[in-house]
């Protein structure tokens, strides 16, 4: 899973860094192009907290200064990292050579990955984009 991350990490040109503590898993400095990350973290943790915080980097780099400037914009951005985590998650999980795509069941990928039930539209979505790429079925 790391090597896909990796690769986006590359792309975007992002410092990572992991501090002891932090005030929440990690946060998007777009002025320095930099995600801080808490070193707390388990791995399952940070995997999701990076993939977050690359989806500000992805998604909100040349505009964050509207993160703070409205409730309504953040909840936006926060909603849109959120979707890119979990794109990304579904892409990665998908590739894995072990992958059955007769066996893929949304709910266990949820609580597998520790996911809130709120993001089963977006983990069906993406896995169904990834079937279709893939030619294979697509589920309901």
């Amino acid at each position: 899973m790391y090597h896909n991350i990796g690769r986006i990490v590359e792309e975007l040109a992002v410092t990572v860094v992991d501090v002891p503590e932090l005030d929440a898993n990690g946060h998007f400095i777009a002025a320095i192009n930099t995600i801080v990350l808490d070193a707390r973290l388990d791995d399952r943790e940070r995997t999701k907290a990076l993939l977050h915080e690359l989806g500000h980097a992805a998604k909100h780099k040349n505009n964050y200064d509207l993160y703070h400037l409205a409730f309504s914009l953040h909840s936006k951005m926060e909603r849109e990292a959120e979707e890119f985590m979990i794109e990304q998650m579904v892409k990665i999980y998908l590739h894995e050579t072990d992958f059955n795509f007769d066996s893929f069941n949304v709910v266990n990928f949820l609580e597998t990955h520790k996911l809130d039930l709120k993001f089963e539209p977006i983990v069906k979505e993406s896995a169904s984009y990834y079937f279709d790429l893939k030619g294979k079925h697509t589920f309901s």
